[in-house]
């Protein structure tokens, strides 16, 4: 078999992608901020604690009248153990910035916000950090590039994502490429949505990002067995897309995520969807001491 050929499987699951994390505006974010934290081996449950005394911060800023910034907060089901992932949406470059700032003033401030997050927090543990790593990119949604985006995670519970790496000089062929596979699906069975986002930091240029959102599994099987469609809608033009496939994509990789709520501040309209799943309350554990890493809000 070609090698260009198992691709398609990870392309494939451009078909899954629901597209507002937050909905802040109509349609897709404007722009993602994702931050991959590696956690040290034995500290997750301890870390997870920490995400959540942040995810409520962000939640009580709100209250205080202060502005909200969503977060959603997950964990591989496929990937490393040791990792959490965080997908911030905003409406611009401009106002990731701006919750940048404000975020960092709310833990280094003294106010009612830095007064609950310590609350949450409890006595400071000098010399400890749960971190093992800390990376971040922005990316910003590419229309070009989607096809019939959805509005809302209120029900999903799952998040594949996958990063394409373009090689060099192949824009326009990763434009062509686009346009071949949407042609395709659009002869193939069932309802298929994606919207992709292109890295401008923090990842090496020509990197873009989809993210399928799964409701449960069950979807994932479903459009991985309709995928067996996708030769006889490209019709003669599957030679040709395998061989752009291979002139153009460098690498893929995906993870399988699961949303934890318990690291989220959700958007309203996620609670009011489903108060029982969104909850950010976690079961009470024996108080121990803490401390905060250099970077305090990157929990």
């Amino acid at each position: 078999m070609k090698r260009t050929f198992p691709l398609l499987s990870a392309v494939c699951l451009l078909f899954l992608f629901v597209a507002s994390a937050a909905a802040q505006t109509a349609g897709p974010p404007k722009v993602f901020l994702f931050e991959r934290e590696e956690i040290r081996p034995g500290k997750f449950e301890e870390h997870q604690r920490e995400s959540n005394n942040f995810a409520r911060t962000l939640a009580y800023a709100k209250k205080a009248g202060q502005p909200s910034y969503v977060r959603l907060g997950m964990s591989p089901l496929a990937g490393n153990y040791n990792e959490v992932m965080y997908a911030y949406p905003f409406d611009s470059l401009e106002q990731w910035a701006q919750a940048e700032r404000d975020m960092e003033r709310w833990i280094r401030t003294p106010g009612p916000v830095k007064a609950f997050y310590e609350g949450l927090m409890g006595p400071p543990r000098a010399g400890e950090d749960l971190h093992a790593s800390e990376r971040s990119m922005v990316a910003v949604y590419s229309p070009e590039l989607s096809y019939n985006p959805r509005t809302s995670l209120a029900r999903v519970r799952y998040v594949a994502i996958s990063t394409f790496r373009i090689k060099v000089g192949h824009y326009g062929d990763w434009l062509r490429l686009t346009a071949m596979y949407t042609d395709a699906v659009k002869k193939m069975k069932g309802e298929h949505h994606w919207a992709t986002y292109e890295s401008v930091g923090g990842a090496p240029d020509g990197t873009f990002v989809i993210i399928s959102a799964l409701e449960s599994l069950a979807e994932m099987d479903s459009d991985l067995t309709n995928s067996a469609e996708f030769p006889k809608a490209m019709g003669d033009k599957l030679g040709d897309f395998e061989k752009l496939s291979a002139a153009t994509i460098e690498s893929i990789t995906t993870t399988i995520y699961q949303i934890d709520p318990k690291m989220t501040n959700p958007p309203e309209s996620f609670v009011a969807a489903d108060p029982q799943f969104w909850s950010q309350e976690m079961p009470a554990a024996a108080p121990v001491t803490r401390t905060a890493s250099a970077r305090t809000k990157k929990k």
